[in-house]
């Protein structure tokens, strides 16, 4: 009993962490092709 509530609070905590550090991955990635795209716009 006492571990399905330390689940139940834990779960969604530790969801939204991934999602966090997933979301920031992707960020970092797009800002990253984003700075490339606009070297080669300066370059041509």
């Amino acid at each position: 009993k006492l571990m399905y509530l330390a689940w139940k609070s834990f779960l969604p905590f530790s969801l939204n962490f991934l999602l966090f550090i997933i979301g920031f991955k992707l960020l970092l990635v797009y800002y990253m092709w984003l700075m490339k795209i606009s070297i080669k716009l300066m370059e041509s």
